[in-house]
C-alpha cells in the first residue's frame, strides 16, 4: 500500500502543480497545463518506464483527440459571431425587453430559457457572456447581471455545445478496452443519468435564483433578509416552479430517450416558448410588479465600481424580424433532433463517414474523425455560413465574424490540445514493461480507499474543482473521468453513475470558474470585482454540489444494475 500511495503522490503532481499555477499564481490555462504535461511526460518515461514509441503515440492521440472538441468549439462560436455581426443578438435583446417588466419574470425567462439555448448551441462560457449585457440592458445592476449570468449557467454545461462534455470529455477520458462496453453506449448511459440529476436541479433552481436576486438586490433592508426575501419570492414561486419543472422534464426526457446532443437546446426553446405565452397572458404572474430600487440608490458594490452615468439605459434595437433572429438556432435544433432521433437510422449512417488513422506510430492506438456526425463540422459551421447568406452579411462583416472566432478559439484550442494529450499520457502510462499500475489507476485506488462508500458525495466536488481552475466542464471530464471510473470500480459502485456525477459536478464549477468570472467581468466592464462575484456565487455552488452528491448517492445505492 505504501508503494501505491507514493505512486499516487507522484501521479498527482501534473494536475496539482497545474492547479496551483493556474489558481494560485494566475498563470494562463495553457501555460499551467503545459507545465503539467512536462511533469506527466517525465513521470511517464522516468518513473513508469513507458517505451518511447508508446509514449509518443499516446501524446499524439491526445493532440488528435482534441481536434474533435476544437471543431465543436470553433463552429459554435463562429455561429454566435455571425449572429452578433448580423444583428440577431441585438434583436433578441429587444425581444426580451418587450415581454414583461417584472424583474423576476425577466430573470427566469433569460436564465432558464435563453441561457439554456445558448449553452446548448455554443457553451464554453458564452451563455453568461451574452446574458450579462442582456440583463444590464433590461435594467439589472452590473453585479447582479454578472452573478446571475453565471448562476444560470450551472445545470446546463453538462450538455453544452451539443453534448461536448460527453462527446469530448467522456469520449477522450474513456475507451472501449477500459469500460468493457461500447463507448457510444457508455456515453448514452452517462447522458441519461446526468439528465436525471440536472433535471431535478432545475425544479428548484429558478426559485432559488429569484430568492437570491431579492436577498442580494432587494428594494430595502427588510427585503434583504431571509424572511423578507422569502416574502417577495413567494408570489412568483408558482411561475418559477412551472418553468423549472418544464426545463427539467424536457432536459431529462431528451437526454434519456433521444441522446446527449440536444437536451439543452430542446429544453431552452420549450421553456422560453411556454414562459413567453404565460407572461403575455398573465398566467401565474404576480399582480404586483417587482423591480430594483431606483438607480440613484445603487451602491458601489452593485455598480461594480462603474459610474452610474456610464451604464447605458438605451433601448436595444430591432435589426430584423424576431423569427429571423432565432432561425439559425432553430435550424441547429432541427438538424440535431432529426439526426439523433432513435429509430430513424440517420445517426448510424452519419457515423460511417470517417477520416483518421488505424494505427499511430505502429501501436494499437488509433484515431478517427466522424466529420458528418461531429456537431462542429455538421451542423454548426454549415449553418454559420448559411446565416451569413440569410442576413446578407457583406465581406467586412464576414471577415469580422471569422477573425473574432479564431481569436476566441485560439487560447481554448491550445489548452485542449495540452490537456487531452496530458490525460492520454497519464492513462497510457499503464502500458509499461514493468506492469506498474498507471497514473490514473493509482490515483483512483487511493481516492476510492479514502472516500469508500461516500465516493458519490465526493465526486461532484472533484468535478467542480476541475472546472474551477480550467473553466471547462469538458476539460474537467477529460482530466477526471477515468479516475472516477476506476475509483467506482475499486469500491464496487456503478461506474456509469459515478462518471455522470462527475459530469454534473463539472457544471457546478462553471459558476466559480476563474476564467468564466474574469470573462464576464470583462464583458460587463467591472474588471477587478471578481472577488465580489465569487463570494456571491459560492453560495449556490455549495448548494448544487451538496444536492448533486445527495441525489447521486441515492441513485447509486437505490437504482440496481446500472453499469
Amino acid at each position: 500500500m505504501a508503494n501505491v500511495v507514493l505512486l499516487a503522490l507522484a501521479a498527482s503532481l501534473p494536475i496539482a502543480v497545474s492547479f496551483v499555477l493556474l489558481a494560485g499564481l494566475r498563470w494562463s490555462a495553457a501555460r499551467s497545463m503545459a507545465v503539467g504535461w512536462v511533469i506527466a511526460a517525465a513521470l511517464g518515461v522516468g518513473v513508469w518506464g513507458m517505451e518511447s514509441t508508446w509514449f509518443a503515440a499516446a501524446a499524439l492521440k491526445g493532440v488528435l483527440g482534441a481536434v474533435d472538441i476544437i471543431l465543436i468549439v470553433f463552429g459554435a462560436i463562429l455561429l454566435m459571431n455571425y449572429l452578433e455581426v448580423g444583428g440577431a443578438i441585438s434583436t433578441i435583446r429587444w425581444f426580451f425587453r418587450q415581454i414583461e417588466s417584472d424583474r423576476r419574470v425577466q430573470l427566469l425567462l433569460i436564465g432558464l430559457g435563453f441561457e439554456t439555448i445558448i449553452e446548448g448551441v455554443a457553451g464554453f462560457g458564452t451563455p453568461g457572456a451574452l446574458a450579462a449585457p442582456l440583463f444590464i440592458g433590461l435594467g439589472f445592476p452590473p453585479l447582479a447581471a454578472a452573478v446571475f449570468g453565471l448562476f444560470f449557467n450551472a445545470p446546463n454545461p453538462q450538455f453544452g455545445a451539443a453534448g461536448t462534455p460527453i462527446i469530448g470529455g467522456v469520449d477522450q477520458g474513456m475507451s472501449p478496452e477500459l469500460i468493457g462496453i461500447g463507448t457510444e453506449e457508455f456515453k448514452m448511459l452517462v447522458g441519461q443519468w446526468t439528465g436525471v440529476m440536472t433535471g431535478l436541479t432545475f425544479v428548484f433552481w429558478g426559485v432559488l435564483g429569484v430568492f437570491l436576486l431579492i436577498y442580494w438586490f432587494g428594494d430595502d433592508d427588510d427585503e434583504r433578509t431571509l424572511r423578507g426575501a422569502a416574502r417577495s419570492t413567494a408570489p412568483i414561486v408558482p411561475f418559477a416552479l412551472v418553468l423549472g419543472v418544464i426545463t427539467g422534464l424536457v432536459q431529462w426526457g431528451v437526454a434519456w430517450f433521444v441522446g446527449y446532443s440536444l437536451p439543452d437546446i430542446a429544453a431552452g426553446f420549450v421553456v422560453i416558448g411556454v414562459g413567453i405565452v404565460m407572461a403575455n397572458a398573465g398566467v401565474l404572474v404576480p399582480d404586483r410588479t417587482w423591480s430594483f430600487p431606483d438607480r440613484e440608490g445603487w451602491s458601489d458594490l452593485w455598480l461594480g465600481g462603474l459610474d452610474l452615468a456610464s451604464i447605458s439605459d438605451d433601448e436595444p434595437t430591432k435589426e430584423m424580424p424576431v423569427l429571423l433572429a432565432w432561425t439559425p438556432y432553430l435550424l441547429v435544433a432541427g438538424f440535431l433532433l432529426v439526426t439523433r432521433w432513435p429509430g430513424l437510422g440517420i445517426e448510424s449512417q452519419l457515423q460511417e463517414f470517417t477520416v483518421g488513422f488505424a494505427s499511430l506510430l505502429g501501436t494499437e492506438l488509433g484515431w478517427e474523425l466522424q466529420y458528418l456526425y461531429l456537431p462542429g463540422t455538421m451542423p454548426f459551421i454549415p449553418i454559420a455560413l448559411g446565416t451569413g447568406l440569410l442576413y446578407r452579411l457583406d465581406v467586412e462583416g464576414t471577415v469580422e465574424a471569422w477573425r473574432e472566432s479564431v481569436r476566441q478559439v485560439a487560447p481554448a484550442a491550445m489548452t485542449l490540445v495540452i490537456v487531452v494529450s496530458l490525460t492520454q499520457i497519464m492513462r497510457r502510462s499503464a502500458e509499461n514493461p514493468e506492469n506498474i499500475a498507471g497514473m490514473m489507476q493509482v490515483l483512483s485506488e487511493v481516492l476510492a480507499n479514502a472516500a469508500g462508500g461516500a465516493l458519490p458525495m465526493v465526486v461532484p466536488w472533484i468535478g467542480a474543482l476541475g472546472t474551477f481552475v480550467t473553466g471547462s466542464n469538458t476539460v474537467s471530464d477529460i482530466l477526471f473521468n477515468a479516475l472516477q471510473y476506476n475509483a467506482a470500480e475499486n469500491v464496487g459502485l456503478s461506474r456509469g453513475m459515478i462518471v455522470a456525477i462527475q459530469n454534473v459536478g463539472g457544471g457546478v464549477g462553471n459558476m466559480i470558474s476563474v476564467q468564466n468570472i474574469a470573462a464576464i467581468c470583462g464583458v460587463v466592464g467591472i474588471a477587478g470585482r471578481e472577488g465580489d462575484i465569487l463570494r456571491k456565487v459560492a453560495v449556490p455552488t455549495v448548494i448544487f454540489a451538496l444536492f448533486a452528491g445527495g441525489v447521486g448517492t441515492l441513485l447509486v445505492y437505490v437504482v440496481p444494475g446500472v453499469f
